[in-house]
């Protein structure tokens, strides 16, 4: 392979590296992604008991042109009728790194 190509093909291998590792930041950080589908779970905070009821609020982006939702932990605390949140947790889905379709959830518990 000559020097040109390879300093080719690095270039643009480190670019895509770049860009696959801004576009798969998750919520509140990084989660694993793959490249074409990815759902995933995470919890973010959590105390010592789960909380009796769940909410859940999530916001959804199409084609990263269109986005709406809530995916805030007020909005799943009154979603699951929670005045004292005990955990929260997230979900994403992503097809094609978020390009195609995305969605977040927060997940709470708590009384």
């Amino acid at each position: 392979m000559n020097k040109k190509l390879f300093l080719k093909l690095l270039l643009i291998g480190t670019a895509f590296t770049g860009i696959v590792n801004c576009a798969t930041m998750g919520v509140g950080g990084f989660d694993t992604a793959g490249l074409l589908y990815s759902d995933i779970a995470r919890s973010e905070e959590y105390s010592t008991k789960i909380g009796a009821k769940e909410g859940k609020s999530c916001q959804s982006a199409i084609l990263t042109l269109f986005a709406f939702g809530d995916a805030s932990i007020p909005g799943a605390a009154k979603e699951g009728k929670i005045s004292q949140v005990s955990t929260v947790a997230f979900e994403e889905v992503k097809i094609l790194l978020g390009s195609i379709y995305r969605k977040n959830c927060t997940i709470v518990t708590g009384n």
